[in-house]
Order: C-alpha cells, then structure tokens, then sequence
C-alpha cells in the first residue's frame, strides 16, 4: 500500500507541473460558474495545516505545507448528466468534481498547491477500467495523462492544483443497476 502511494505522489508531481502552467497563464477558473454550480464539502484551513475532507464516497487529504496562507477549500459537484454529453463513447459518468479554493487574505482562488493532495474516490461502480478525467473550461473530457491508482472499487490520484474538474467514467455496460 506504501509503494501505491509513493507512486501516486510521484504521478501527482508530474501532473502537477503539466497543468500548473496552464492554469496560471490563463487564469485560475471559477468552476462554479463552468458546471460545477454545487459547493458540496467546505473546510477553512489554516496556512501550513493537514486536513481531511470528505463527502460521499470522497476523500481528499491535504498534506501541511499545501498552503502558505489560510484558505477555504470548496468541493464542487455538477449534474453528471451534463457532462454525459461530452464523455468518451461507451463510458458513463459515475462521478464529477471540481476544486475552489480561496486565499483567506486575498480571496482569490488558488489554482496550484504547494504539496499534491490526494484524492480518492470509493463507489460501486469504480472498476480496472474507470477512467479518472480532466474537464477543460470549455467542457472537453480527455483523460488525465497521469492514469488513476484503481484498488478494488477505489479510485486514487493525487492533485497538484485546480486548473481543471474532473469526471470519472466506466465503461457503460460495467455499470451496476
């Protein structure tokens, strides 16, 4: 289980610099206002402390050091039927989410974070072949180009920042009624 997460973290890492360019050369983006309306888990956070979030089937674990300044740290959900439209062929959304995290001093939204979080997700129909994806400002859905940890009906992968939400897919005929 140790190895899995140290190879969660090092995947993390290269993520985050893929995308940590992106979000602060276009702006960090507000998803409330790009499908993800619905603030489902909030949690202030003091500068340099550990946290642990969760909500329905989420966890999320925030190392210390994630932050210089306090923050408040908002999961975001959308309506899964809206980004159905914009899924992989075959694949069905079981599950969305995005970040909005605001400077506590500034109250701008923060979209790199110092150290990854970890994020995990636990559900029915997470499988060998969930998808974990990014969802771009403009609704695209392609997978992360760091593939997700799957144990058993647990989907893990660290977060290096918020320049995009994420959906989860399986594939359609995988999907338990």
């Amino acid at each position: 289980m140790k190895n899995r997460f140290t190879l969660v973290t090092v995947l993390s890492l290269i993520s985050m610099l893929l995308f940590g360019a992106v979000a602060f050369a276009a702006g960090v983006p507000d998803f409330t206002q790009l499908g993800f309306p619905k603030v489902v888990a909030e949690k202030k956070i003091e500068a340099g402390e550990a946290a642990k979030i969760s909500h329905s089937g989420i966890k999320i674990d925030i190392p210390s050091g994630a932050f210089n300044n306090g923050v408040k740290f908002q999961v975001l959900e959308g309506d899964n039927d809206n980004f159905q439209a914009n899924a992989p062929s075959g694949q069905t959304v079981i599950m969305n989410f995005a970040f909005r995290v605001l400077d506590s001093k500034t109250n701008e939204i923060i979209g790199k974070f110092n150290k990854p979080l970890m994020f995990s997700f636990k559900d029915k129909d997470v499988n060998q072949w969930s998808i974990y994806n990014n969802v771009t400002t403009d609704g695209t859905i392609a997978p992360n180009q760091v593939p997700a940890v799957i144990d058993g009906r647990t989907l893990t992968h660290g977060i290096g920042g918020a320049p995009v939400g994420w959906v989860i897919t399986s594939p359609t005929n995988s999907i338990k009624k």
